[in-house]
């Protein structure tokens, strides 16, 4: 893929139009656009309103609902009524899957429709393989299912959103694409060819997973597909089913704010198994921290041959410091500054260096005219060397000879790069200087004092998981507080959510909205409480079956809602039990998990 090249050492926003959703505008030159989701029952008008006027009142811009059926979406009419008679403007969004019929009701009374390619007139066949011709025939179904409803938006002058999620896509898409970032990226661009075709073009695309590293490919890929097919569609951001707590908030962050770093994205949704008004507090924290890095111009940079539409961890050599080993074909290792021993793999006393099984590891720093300085330091020590980019190829000849003994430190940044754009820009330095030593990301945001705590996990979290997604990296240490032991979790949460170590229960969980069948945030703390002493284990907990079983493809185990007060439980994509009573259902939940895991 070579049409589309990130800025990727500075932020440079990615080209897009307008699209216009009510009075919002979305693209073009507009700001980053913050969007949420009621939970409510649709049908429960005064709640759905109650909430709009919540998340309107909290800063969210655009407001959406879900449309189950066609009673849901009639009733979105006297929802848009009371939320405007009170005085608000946010344009609302219908959510539709599976009724082309709710879509048609729908767009009568709100300002955009939200449809999934993967179920909105296209289906599952049970098909296993198709010809050629096959697959041109059930497209051309598929366009006869969409078309009215596009020419109706058209019509109206109403917007859509396209969204592709990974884990939904129809048959006919996994059969020739599989479950992939391409998959999710030519399911969506079907249907705007669709809508192209009758020259419809208020279209915004979303390709949502809860894999943070697909979900980055995927945005990356349909930013390439439409360059090359010139098309300019909006995009909308999202980590689909990120969860709850610290580990949605980090998974949201890397995810959203890291393809922000890289231009990419006009609009947002942090998907949280909270009230959905927690959601937008996060949301503009991770706008406003990317707003500052905005630039008009890329900078030039050494290309660092990397893919960045499919994941390879960089090549380097295997770095021995005691019983440790850091490289390639290892488990990331943690490091932290502490006193103590036992906190993570690697310890840095304030001095920043300590023994590790009687070997010593310093970090340091060397200027240009600091050449026999290391020279002598490595003789002496393994060594976690920072050096600015420019000053790099005056060591390269010390540092060819010298393999195995050191690894590279990230340097802060300079000549108009951002911190990702920096580390990436080492990369390539590496690279052209054949030095293929192990990568040691160091960020440190305590010093920071203006920053709310949760701002400075914000910047490590994209940090860190902009470049673990890239395949950069191999020894990280974070600094967000004084607390060793705080900063050593939060590295391995960061890790755990760029898919990069698995140290911890990982959960997915959707935020519910109107088809949630349980109560699913009461739910998922009870299940986090009696199962976060796990490692190793992935939890999907869905509220219903429209799109759980495939968004938690990931998982090892699911608990998903099958019908009112009725729970179906998964092992692995495999439905194992159906209808068992909501009060007893966590119980078997962990009954099915002892069966192969160990509790």
């Amino acid at each position: 893929m070579n049409s589309y090249t990130l800025s990727r050492f500075n932020t440079v926003r990615f080209k897009t139009r307008e699209v216009k959703v009510g009075n919002v505008g979305i693209g073009a030159n507009n700001p980053i656009r913050i969007q949420s989701m009621t939970n409510t029952k649709t049908l429960d008008v005064n709640a759905s309103v109650n909430q709009c006027i919540q998340l309107a009142e909290k800063g969210c811009e655009i407001i959406r609902l879900t449309a189950q059926n066609l009673d849901a979406a009639r009733a979105l009419k006297d929802i848009s009524k009371n939320f405007r008679a009170a005085g608000f403007s946010n344009p609302l969004v219908a959510d539709i899957h599976f009724l082309p019929a709710a879509a048609m009701e729908a767009v009568e009374h709100v300002e955009k429709v939200r449809v999934n390619p993967g179920n909105f007139a296209d289906k599952k066949t049970g098909k296993l393989d198709f010809t050629d011709k096959e697959y041109d025939e059930e497209l051309e179904r598929v366009r006869d299912g969409f078309l009215p409803f596009v020419m109706r938006c058209k019509e109206l002058g109403k917007a859509m959103r396209i969204g592709a999620n990974h884990g939904s896509l129809s048959d006919r898409i996994l059969n020739r694409y599989a479950d992939t970032p391409l998959g999710m990226v030519e399911a969506a661009l079907e249907f705007v060819r669709i809508c192209k075709s009758v020259n419809f073009h208020d279209v915004v695309l979303s390709f949502k997973a809860s894999n943070t590293r697909i979900m980055t490919q995927a945005y990356r890929l349909a930013a390439s597909k439409m360059l090359e097919e010139g098309l300019d569609c909006p995009l909308h951001l999202g980590v689909t089913e990120a969860g709850f707590g610290e580990a949605a908030r980090i998974k949201s962050a890397m995810g959203i704010g890291g393809l922000l770093l890289d231009g990419i994205g006009d609009t947002i949704r942090v998907s949280l198994t909270e009230n959905p008004v927690e959601e937008i507090p996060v949301a503009k924290e991770i706008v406003s921290f990317i707003d500052k890095f905005r630039c008009e111009k890329a900078v030039d940079g050494i290309d660092e041959k990397i893919d960045f539409y499919s994941y390879q961890r960089r090549e380097c050599y295997d770095l021995k410091i005691g019983n440790l080993t850091i490289g390639q074909n290892s488990t990331h290792a943690v490091a932290v500054k502490s006193e103590s021993e036992t906190l993570a793999e690697i310890n840095l006393d304030s001095t920043l260096s300590t023994k590790i099984d009687g070997e010593l590891f310093s970090i340091k720093s060397y200027k240009k005219d600091e050449l026999q300085k290391l020279e002598n330091d490595l003789k002496s020590q393994k060594l976690a060397i920072q050096i600015s980019n420019e000053d790099l190829p005056f060591f390269a000849d010390t540092l060819q000879k010298a393999k195995g003994s050191f690894a590279m430190i990230t340097p802060p940044p300079t000549s108009g790069r951002h911190f990702v754009g920096e580390a990436r820009f080492l990369v390539a330095q590496m690279k052209k200087l054949n030095i293929t030593a192990p990568i040691f990301i160091f960020c440190d945001s305590s010093k920071l004092v203006e920053k709310e705590n949760s701002l400075r996990l914000n910047e490590a979290s994209i940090y860190l998981g902009s470049l673990l997604c890239d395949g950069i990296g191999d020894i990280e240490l974070v600094e967000i507080s004084s607390d060793a032991n705080d900063n050593a979790q939060k590295c391995l949460a960061i890790l755990q959510g760029a898919r990069a170590r698995r140290s911890r229960a990982e959960y997915i969980a959707c935020p519910s909205c109107g088809r949630t069948l349980f109560d699913i945030q009461k739910t998922a703390l009870e299940i986090e409480a009696r199962t976060k002493h796990l490692k190793d284990i992935t939890i999907g907990i869905m509220g219903c079956i429209v799109n759980g079983p495939g968004e938690m493809a990931d998982a090892d185990f699911g608990y998903v809602g099958g019908a009112p007060g009725k729970i179906n439980l998964y092992k692995g994509k495999t439905c194992v039990e159906v209808n068992i009573p909501q009060e007893n259902a966590i119980d078997k939940l962990l009954e099915l998990i002892s069966q192969y895991h160990k509790i």
